[in-house]
């Protein structure tokens, strides 16, 4: 699915971001970039251009996390969010091309989410 291709995924607690890269693994990604915060991934913006998919962890009340958000979407990057708090889910169900999936972060549900998000920016 991602080919071989770059993954951004922005999330705080290092061992989940591991977990997420070894399910983006199953579905291809060749690099990851990690960035802790928004601001580090910011620090990578010279690398967006190669970026297949970002997964953000998102909390409610971060604006800096949504303003990423609304960034790499800007930037035409597909995006899936993903959280522990429901109140984050329930803010999105709007918006069908930023699909959110909710903390423990299981592996189907992660690469339904991928799917989806791909589909979106196709």
């Amino acid at each position: 699915m991602l080919n071989g291709r770059t993954a951004l995924i922005v999330e705080e607690e290092f061992l989940i971001a591991l977990d997420v890269q070894r399910m983006l693994e199953t579905l291809g990604v060749g690099q990851t970039l990690f960035a802790r915060m928004p601001a580090e991934a910011e620090q990578l913006r010279a690398r967006w251009p190669e970026i297949a998919i970002a997964i953000i962890e998102a909390r409610m009340g971060d604006p800096l996390a949504m303003q990423l958000a609304k960034d790499l979407a800007a930037a035409r990057i597909p995006i899936v969010l993903v959280t522990g708090d429901l109140d984050v889910q329930h803010s999105f169900a709007d918006r069908p091309d930023l699909p959110v999936v909710i903390k423990p972060v299981p592996e189907g549900a992660l690469a339904d989410a991928v799917r989806q998000a791909l589909a979106v920016h196709s």
